[in-house]
């Protein structure tokens, strides 16, 4: 796996990303605004090439020197509008620059034929050379490496070309200078244009990484916190209230009711002859009977019940707006749920049974605490009368 500074470490002779992945990326991050604004650079050059088509009418006229300069445009126009039809959103960028470069050059070859047929412009043609390798390195959107190619194979053939019409070497040496000075120019702007995109495009991808990382460092804590909160406020083993959450929620159904002037009941179940489950079977078998009666709790329930453990196998369910007539009905049918209920612990698959004290929200009870003792007193009366029953104690 590369690092940061080895994937973003950008090649100065090529003006590209040295990791080929890092410059794609790039290339498709950029590849709607360089196409659309290669279309514009290449129709303009379009049509700057036929447009100059009539100076060359009004100094040659319908002289064989013209129609070649006309076909020299022409060919040009038209390949230059061959690659604008083809350039699509979706265009890779390293096979249009090639697709461009061939055309440049071909250009560039045509453009000498100024030089034979206009020689009375020389100085003219030199200076729209010096103005088309300052657009090819500046403005034309293609790898750098490409440009650089087409603008010294600019320099290259103007100077044959000028040595094949008789220039002197000082001439030449004169000719060089003055082509080298535009392409020095335009590939120091180009360079340092292409450096800076990309540096810019390296911290992008940089603070993305940074805000995806956030993003998940805040998730990871909020999971983590919602843990912490549930590992504060749940039982461990059956996911249920822990004393600390189902005071809380009992405080509030009876400050509710009391409010509504609403009926309130609360059941203590305990399971039957629990600890020979335990003895018997071991206690990751108890473990298991205490998690499935928690999970027949939480279906036959309803959401509005607040179901909570007290401890070793006992249960306290809270039932608002449940009076202990219909409290003892609901009980009763828990119970059955139970007793048809078959428990896999591992070494067996057994049935349990339980016993439900329930009393309800009186005017004179000042807090949980005195509902739940006459639900426990209930529930105790239950198990001397052999278990497996849902006692009621109404004062």
């Amino acid at each position: 796996m590369k690092s940061s500074s080895e994937e973003y470490e950008i090649s100065i002779y090529l003006t590209e990303f040295k990791n080929r992945r890092t410059e794609d990326a790039y290339q498709r991050h950029i590849q709607n605004i360089v196409t659309g604004q290669l279309r514009i650079v290449l129709v303009i050059w379009a049509a700057i090439l036929l447009l100059f088509a009539v100076p060359d009418y009004t100094a040659l006229g319908t002289t064989r020197p013209f129609f070649y300069l006309l076909s020299y445009r022409l060919i040009i126009a038209l390949s230059l509008m061959l690659v604008i039809v083809n350039i699509r959103p979706d265009t890779d960028f390293f096979k249009i620059s090639k697709a461009v470069t061939v055309v440049v050059f071909a250009g560039i070859t045509g453009f000498m034929l100024f030089f034979y047929f206009r020689p009375e412009v020389t100085y003219w043609i030199i200076g729209l050379i010096m103005i088309q390798i300052v657009f090819l390195m500046m403005f034309v959107p293609i790898r750098f490496i490409l440009a650089v190619a087409g603008g010294l194979y600019a320099v290259v053939i103007t100077m044959v070309t000028n040595w094949h019409m008789g220039a002197t070497p000082v001439n030449l040496i004169e000719l060089f200078f003055i082509l080298m000075l535009p392409f020095v120019l335009g590939s120091a702007t180009a360079m340092r244009l292409g450096i800076s995109q990309r540096r810019q495009f390296a911290l992008l991808l940089e603070t993305e990484k940074i805000n995806r990382e956030l993003a998940i460092e805040i998730d990871r804590r909020r999971a983590l916190e919602h843990q912490l909160k549930e590992m504060a406020s749940t039982d461990h083993l059956t996911g249920l209230a822990n004393r600390r959450e189902y005071e809380v929620l009992f405080t509030h159904e009876i400050q509710r009711a009391r409010r509504a002037g609403s009926p309130l009941s609360v059941c203590i179940m305990d399971l039957d002859h629990f600890k020979n489950i335990n003895d018997t079977y071991g206690h990751g078998a108890g473990d298991e009977v205490l998690r499935s009666l928690a999970q027949l709790m939480k279906h036959k329930l309803r959401p509005m019940d607040v179901v909570g453990r007290l401890g070793g196998e006992e249960f306290i369910i809270l039932l608002p707006e449940t009076n202990v007539e219909q409290a003892a009905i609901i009980a009763t049918r828990l119970l059955d749920a139970l007793a048809a209920t078959e428990i896999d612990v591992g070494k067996a698959v057994i049935k349990v049974t339980a016993t439900i004290g329930i009393s309800a929200l009186l005017t004179h009870d000042t807090d949980f605490n005195t509902i739940i003792a006459r639900a426990d007193e209930a529930l105790y009366r239950g198990k001397n009368a052999g278990r497996n029953r849902v006692v009621i104690k109404k004062s």
